[in-house]
């Protein structure tokens, strides 16, 4: 069995969840939540697993290390920060808890590279994708400036440290769909994905 030292491992289960009619985490796909199988696959690959949520009492029963906001401004920013200051590890890889499909070749990848980056980030379809990303404990005063200056994106915090973009080419040897980077936001969204594994 694969396993990746001196990371922890972190599913973001913080938001708003505002165009959903229930908490996405809970979604079941092939007779599994995805807040399930997304931490039975870390518990493969982490010897340190938590939840970054500001529900408790919904997540308890998943996982024994939950998480909460050290600050009031909401967003995977935040959540990113609290966790990074409470892990045993330098390090961190961050999944968003309504992407289903995450591919375990695909997050050995994105770990695999030294702690001299303050970010490991997976370029999809030209886009970077920092909810599928690992991150490092020397951006927490990056993250506090950003979020106290009002910059809650991730997309725009990453182009200002130290970023290893991992490009499409690599992801296509362990990914070739790009299925990893699928999330579901709509009740749409879950009508028309492929549900295979």
């Amino acid at each position: 069995m694969n396993r990746v030292e001196g990371v922890s491992g972190v599913v973001l289960a913080g938001g708003e969840n505002k165009r959903f009619p229930y908490l996405k985490a809970f979604i079941e796909i092939g007779g599994e939540t995805i807040i399930d199988r997304n931490l039975r696959l870390m518990a493969r690959l982490f010897d340190e697993v938590l939840i970054s949520t500001n529900q408790p009492d919904i997540y308890f029963s998943r996982c024994p290390a939950l998480i909460g906001d050290v600050l009031t401004e909401k967003g995977p920013a935040t959540g990113i920060l609290s966790c990074l200051l409470n892990i045993r590890h330098d390090r961190a890889f961050f999944m968003a808890c309504d992407m289903p499909f995450a591919n375990e070749q695909l997050i050995m990848l994105i770990t695999s590279y030294p702690g001299d980056y303050d970010a490991v980030v997976p370029v999809n379809n030209g886009r970077p994708e920092p909810l599928l990303a690992v991150y490092h404990k020397r951006i927490i005063p990056a993250l506090q400036k950003s979020i106290r200056d009002g910059v809650k994106s991730l997309t725009a915090i990453i182009k200002t440290i130290n970023t290893k973009h991992i490009v499409q080419e690599q992801i296509h040897q362990v990914d070739a769909e790009g299925r990893s980077f699928i999330n579901i936001n709509t009740p749409e969204d879950l009508i028309h994905i492929d549900t295979r594994h």
